[in-house]
């Protein structure tokens, strides 16, 4: 006897699963076996920089990603580390992004921006500014009305590698990244090893005001020496191999910042608009 089933049931037993696999493999969306893509690795700095970040996850940069998770719908991963080293890491691919990096040539070699058409930077798309601000020890010789920085030997302290440097270098100064956060810069002007640091961020102008070490020895200039845009750059191998995804991620960054409630979190934290 033969126990053999229809041609018809033994064709659609067979054909079933090479139909769940080849929409598995399109992603097509509840198809069986579709891997959900994996966190996007974010490294940030290791230092108080309010209100933007914080060591421990706090911060406005982190209000405004989740909120960016939570309109796509996706997943971030984030770590804690100096600066110098979360830049490195962009460049070789051991994190995806860098959270609050301002643009620079060198980092174009292994980092993409959100840019319009025509490749100019697409400011809509980053995810804050910042001021660099001069801080001047009281009985130095250093001073700074906002079109003219004059230095003691040229030199200059600023916090370890951030953008400011490179613009001080090319002006001539001699730029001395020995600090790591605001409070060290303020410490060694209180010390009086340097009469000049140009610092970035609300801390270090909170810090020179409030904190007693600095009271009396320490003033900030009235007005900043520059101000940057702070982006989400992405790994440029990354990037070329998801575009899609990444330009969501920008274009939510845009949609979050316009917003009503994170306004409101930036008018909360003193950020000027």
């Amino acid at each position: 006897m033969n126990n053999s089933p229809p041609v018809g049931q033994l064709s659609v037993r067979r054909v079933l699963p090479l139909l769940a696999a080849a929409c598995a493999l399109a992603g097509v969306p509840g198809a069986a076996g579709a891997a959900p893509a994996r966190p996007l690795v974010m490294c940030y700095e290791d230092v108080v920089q309010r209100p933007w970040t914080t060591p421990s996850g706090g911060g406005l940069n982190f209000e405004l990603l989740r909120r960016v998770e939570k309109q796509l719908g996706e997943q971030f991963s984030y770590v804690a580390k100096p600066w110098r080293r979360c830049l490195e890491e962009l460049r070789t691919g051991a994190v995806d992004a860098v959270i609050g990096a301002a643009d620079a040539p060198d980092r174009r070699a292994y980092a993409v921006y959100p840019t319009l058409p025509g490749g100019a930077l697409d400011t809509s798309r980053a995810v804050g500014s910042d001021y660099a601000h001069v801080f001047l020890r009281t009985a130095g010789a250093a001073s700074w009305d906002g079109k003219q920085l004059v230095a003691p030997n040229n030199e200059v302290a600023v916090q370890s590698g951030y953008i400011v440097g490179a613009l001080l270098r090319e002006r001539g100064f001699r730029v001395r990244e020995l600090v790591k956060s605001a409070d060290d810069g303020l410490r060694m002007l209180a010390a009086g090893l340097f009469d000049v640091a140009i610092l970035q961020g609300l801390e270090a102008s909170s810090l020179a005001r409030s904190d007693p070490r600095f009271q009396g020895v320490v003033k900030q200039a009235p007005q900043p020496y520059a101000v940057f845009m702070l982006y989400l750059p992405f790994n440029r191998a990354l990037y070329a191999r998801d575009p899609r995804r990444i330009d969501s991620v920008w274009r939510a960054i845009a949609t979050v910042r316009q917003s009503h409630e994170y306004r409101q979190l930036l008018h909360e934290a003193g950020v000027p608009d």
